[in-house]
Order: C-alpha cells, then sequence, then structure tokens
C-alpha cells in the first residue's frame, strides 16, 4: 500500500488527531486513515483484510514515550537528554572532580615509578586533594545557583547593552529559531558551570598538589623538575585527557561536554607560579608547612655542579641553622623569591667564604693563562671527578673551584627533549600536543605520506643529518656568549669561557654581563685584610645597575641556570642574605657589648660594696 502525504499532516506529538492518504498495491483502493487505525505498525485494505499492507507509521508516533520535537537535534550523542540546569551541574562537576582525581592519581603514580619518589606521597597527596576540594566548596548546594544567577546576570547585561541595536528582521528570525537559541543557551550554561569549576579547582591544581606532597614528604623534587617533565609529557597533564577517558570511559555517558573541552589545559604554568599555587592551596587547606628540605636539595646541588659535598655542605647548613630565613617557606605570595633560589644564595655565600671568592682575579688569572698553554698550571681537558679526589685537601682550592664550576655550567641542560631534533619534536605533537584528535583517512594518509618522505630524506643523507643537528662550538660563532637559535631550531650553548684564547674569553664574559645588566668590575689590588665584599645595585636612568667582579659572577650563573632563574633575580637573592647575615651579626655584637658591660658594672659595684 502507498501513501501520500499530500494529505493533513499528523499531529507531530501523536496520539490521532491527524490523518493520511494511503493507496492500495492490489486494488488502487485510496482512502484517509488516523494514526490510530495501525495496527501493530500495519494498516489494512478493507477489500483485503487479511492482507496486512505495511506501511510506516509517522516518526512521532515512535517516540511519544519521550516527548521529542520532530526537529533536527545536535549530533553530539545525548545531547538534547538533559533537563533542569541543576541536574546538568551536578553531572558536569562529577565528571570533572572525578576526572581530575584521575590525572592526580596518575601523576602520582608515574613520579614514583619513574622519578624515584618515595610511595609516601600518595598518601599525603590524597589527604592534601580532600582538604582542597573540601575547601572549594565546589559541593555546595549553593554553587549551582550561584553560577546560574550569574550567568542570568551576564546574559541580561549583554541583552541591554545590544538589545536596542536589533533589526525587526533580525529579531523574526531569532523567534522562528527558537530551537537553536534553546540549543545555544545549553552550551552557555554548561561553559558557565565549567568555568566557575576551572576557577574553584584550575586543571595546574594537580601538579601543584603533586609538588607540595613532595615537599610535605621530604623529597628533593623542585618545581622546575614538575614543570618540565609536564612539558616533555613525561607526567600525564597536556595529554592527561586520554588518561579521563580510558578510567572513567566516554564522557558523553554522563557529561555532555568532552574530554578535550573539561581537562585540556590552556598551558602549563611556570615553576614560579606553581611554587605559589602549592603554597595557597597548602594555604587553603590549613596546612602548616615545613621549611624546605635543605640538606637534601643543597646536596643535591653540589652534587650537578660537581663540587666537593663534603666540605661545603656543613658550612652551608650552619648559615641556614643560623639565618632561617623566611624564603625557605613556601608562600602563595606569586612575586615572592622562590625557596630554591634562596638555597642557592645560602650555598653561594658559603662558597664565598670558604675560598675567598672576594675579587682577587682568579679568573682574570685563568684567562691569562689560556692564551699561554705552555704555561697553564691548569689541564681544561683533565676530568673534574680528578680534581675532587682532593676536595678534602687544600689541592681543591678557589682556582679547581671556578674551573669546575664553568665545566658543569656546560653541562647543565635547560632545554626540552623534544626540541634536541626534528624527529624528536614530531613526536612530541604526535603524542602529547595533538593527542586524541582524530583525522579522517584522507589526512591520516597524507600524514603518512609526508612522514615517509622524511625519512627517506632523512636515510638518504644521514652524515648531512646528523651535522645540522650536533654544530660544534668551534665551527659556529658565539656572540655575546649566549645561546643562539639556528634555522633548524636548536639551541647552541656557549662552550667554557677558559676554553678559548684568555683575551676573548674575558671579552665574552664582559659581553654576557652587559646583557644581563651587570657591569664588569676590574680586580681590586691587593690588601691586608681581605675581608668579605658586599655588592650593592645602584638605580641609574630608571632602571637598576649590577656590578660584579668575574670571579662572583662565575658563581651566579652556574647557580641561576641551575635554578632556571635570572642571574639578576639570583643576585638579589644573595644580597638580601647578606643583610640579613649582617643584621644578625650586629645584633649579636650589640648584645655582647652590653653584656660584656653590665659584667663591668656589676664588678665595679661588688669592688665599692666590698671597700
Amino acid at each position: 500500500m502507498d501513501y501520500n502525504l499530500g494529505g493533513t499532516s499528523p499531529d507531530p506529538y501523536g496520539g490521532g488527531g491527524g490523518s493520511i492518504h494511503l493507496v492500495c498495491d492490489h486494488c488502487g483502493t485510496s482512502d484517509n486513515y488516523n494514526t490510530d487505525d495501525a495496527d501493530d505498525g500495519q494498516f489494512t485494505c478493507p477489500p483485503y483484510p487479511r492482507t496486512p499492507q505495511v506501511a510506516p507509521v509517522p516518526a512521532a508516533a515512535a517516540f511519544d514515550d519521550f516527548m521529542e520535537l520532530s526537529e533536527p537535534r545536535d549530533f553530539a550523542p545525548g545531547s538534547g537528554t538533559w533537563g533542569e540546569p541543576e541536574d546538568l551541574a551536578v553531572r558536569v562537576r562529577w565528571r570533572y572532580v572525578r576526572g581530575l582525581q584521575v590525572i592526580l592519581q596518575r601523576q602520582l603514580e608515574v613520579l614514583v615509578e619513574r622519578h624515584q619518589v618515595g610511595a609516601f606521597v600518595c598518601a599525603v597527596a590524597g589527604i592534601v586533594w580532600v582538604r582542597l576540594v573540601a575547601a572549594s566548596r565546589v559541593f555546595d548546594g549553593i554553587w549551582t545557583r550561584q553560577v546560574l544567577e550569574d550567568h542570568k546576570a551576564t546574559g541580561r547585561k549583554n541583552c541591554s547593552g545590544s538589545g536596542d541595536n536589533k533589526k525587526p528582521d533580525e529579531v523574526k528570525y531569532e523567534l522562528d529559531d527558537e530551537m537553536v537559541l534553546q540549543r545555544k543557551d545549553r552550551r552557555k550554561v554548561e561553559f558557565a558551570f565549567l568555568r566557575s569549576l576551572r576557577m574553584m579547582l584550575p586543571v595546574y591544581s594537580t601538579l601543584a598538589v603533586c609538588f607540595l606532597a613532595c615537599h610535605i614528604a621530604r623529597e628533593t623534587i623542585l618545581p622546575s623538575d614538575i614543570y618540565r617533565w609536564a612539558m616533555e609529557g613525561n607526567i600525564p597533564y597536556v595529554a592527561a585527557l586520554t588518561e579521563v577517558d580510558r578510567f572513567l570511559g566516554s564522557s558523553f555517558q554522563d557529561c555532555p561536554l568532552d574530554g578535550r573541552q573539561l581537562f585540556r589545559p590552556v598551558r602549563v604554568i611556570g615553576a614560579w607560579q606553581l611554587e605559589a599555587a602549592a603554597g595557597s592551596i597548602a594555604q587553603k587547606a590549613g596546612l602548616r608547612l615545613p621549611s624546605v628540605n635543605f640538606y637534601a636539595i643543597a646536596q643535591r646541588c653540589l652534587k650537578d655542579l660537581l663540587l666537593p659535598i663534603d666540605r661545603i655542605l656543613p658550612h652551608a647548613h650552619r648559615i641556614y641553622e643560623w639565618a632561617m630565613p623566611a624564603e625557605l617557606w613556601l608562600s602563595s605570595n606569586p612575586a615572592r623569591v622562590p625557596t630554591r633560589v634562596c638555597v642557592m644564595a645560602i650555598l653561594i655565600v658559603a662558597l664565598r667564604l670558604l675560598y675567598n671568592i672576594n675579587s682577587q682575579g682568579i679568573w682574570e688569572k685563568i684567562c691569562e693563562e689560556g692564551r699561554n698553554p705552555s704555561e697553564s698550571h691548569h689541564d681544561t681537558n683533565s676530568s673534574t671527578s680528578r680534581k675532587l679526589e682532593a676536595s678534602n685537601s687544600e689541592e681543591f682550592g678557589t682556582r679547581e673551584l671556578l674551573c669546575a664550576i664553568a665545566a658543569a655550567y656546560d653541562k647543565i641542560n635547560t632545554t626540552h627533549d623534544y626540541s634536541s631534533d626534528l624527529r624528536s619534536y614530531l613526536k612530541y605533537c604526535k603524542e602529547v600536543i595533538f593527542t586524541g584528535i582524530t583525522f579522517s583517512d584522507e589526512e591520516n594518509h597524507l600524514i603518512e605520506i609526508f612522514w615517509d618522505m622524511y625519512k627517506a630524506r632523512e636515510d638518504d643523507n644521514p652524515k648531512d643529518h646528523v651535522k645540522s643537528q650536533s654544530h660544534s662550538v668551534e665551527d659556529i660563532p658565539i656572540t655575546n656568549g649566549v645561546k643562539k637559535r639556528y634555522r633548524d631550531g636548536a639551541f647552541v650553548e656557549a662552550s667554557s669561557f677558559y676554553a678559548s684564547s684568555g683575551h676573548d674569553a674575558m671579552q665574552m664574559l664582559k659581553s654576557e654581563m652587559q646583557d644581563h645588566g651587570f657591569h664588569y668590575m676590574p680586580p681590586r689590588k691587593p690588601r691586608k685584610s681581605d675581608g668579605y665584599l658586599r655588592y650593592r645595585r645602584k638605580r641609574l636612568s630608571g632602571g637598576f645597575i649590577y656590578v660584579a667582579h668575574a670571579d662572583y659572577y662565575m658563581l651566579l650563573r652556574a647557580f641561576a641556570k641551575l635554578a632556571e632563574i635570572d642571574i639578576r633575580i639570583m643576585h638579589i637573592s644573595v644580597l638580601k642574605l647578606e643583610r640579613r647575615l649582617a643584621c644578625i651579626e650586629e645584633r649579636i655584637e650589640r648584645s655582647l657589648n652590653t653584656l660584656q658591660n653590665f659584667s663591668t658594672g656589676t664588678g665595679d659595684e661588688l669592688r665599692s660594696v666590698s671597700d
């Protein structure tokens, strides 16, 4: 039986009230039928009652129970099944908080398995996370109402600002597309909830909780380590949305927002901001934190710089116990100097005191001897380990210290692993940056073609490829003693200054100091008493000018690179520590003088009484 839609269209909500015109295939009889005349989805012709003729029932009658409109819905599964905004808020919130917890668990697992962190951090992180969620009040009943009120207020403000500029045709067009507007408004509500959740519990809070747990557990993990691992994809963060989908399933089953919308970070916060975020979380959670594990962190720094630990660390630890600067405690103030910089400052002061680095011109002498290698007392190609064997003796003096620091400076790698070559960068983009993105078959085919072309070109010229990515310092001119970027995107670091000729080495050092805002000072004339030299900064032309000798600057640049901080900030931290130590010494001297005067006065009184 054929059917003709030329009659009255049926009621889109079902239940009768509409007719459909059908024509029998056997006898040609035509008649109007109601939707209620259908028997199990079939219509029968009166002359042939026993021969059922199948005809499709209008689509509206098949979805009466769902009360759906006969309008096309969004392509996203389940996009039209969310009823009240309160129910939507519960689903988005539950998915977001559970997803962050999964990301945090995976980050802790990687820290324990790959980076030799103690398993105790997992228990600490769990307590910190629960306290953070409770302090954020994200599960309070008032949260949903507050977000909806803010969303409505924003909508009214936008309407009042642009309502008078609408033309009648535009208003009529919006009334005709009421369903489109409803869907847009629902999406706005969804993202309003998401924005509120990201304000209360940011995605980067998982990294901050990891660092805070390591800090409480007395681990030697620094914020710069967490930042580097997150950037390189060594701990789940940028591509962590795949971990959430793998553990919790597809988000469309319980939330209208997908994983990229929920958990894709906008950027990876730096080490400075990460430490401030950890301090803010500790403050919200009501935690009383200890200071940093100075002994372990200082030992790690000395080991990275290949310096004698047994000789330097005890003196540095005495300064730490004596001064106890407030910068060794975490703070929520983003403008305060990081804790690792304070640790480096204590080590620099200890080195200056131990090796008498007070502008004697030792580095200038090393560079001068570099002009005449036959007269040089230092072999630049000798390994630093041989010097460290006699680190407890007097052989490891100021000369050996500066040479060891200069050699260790070039070995400190602050670049990311994915920037080593093009293949590593492409792999990083595929596995970290663009993870979770699906491509069509044609796009995948093009990607395979381009990848094969690149590998074929690399295999044809392996020597040229290696040469282009491993330029030696001798073949490439280095200006100002700083790293330069070349066409292939690789970075090249300046080699040790003492490896060059003496005149060129000093010129490179002076140029680098000038680039970093420092003014080179020549060595002082020998004095009878070489006391501790304190530097000052001077304001000139609206900015600060920093003065330093070459010996002291060699210490600054090495420790600043190790801490991944600007040299001027490292210098300011040293100056602040020196002022604190000078203040303590002044107070002790004043107390001793007062005690001595009190003893003298008491003795005189006793003698007068006896007389």
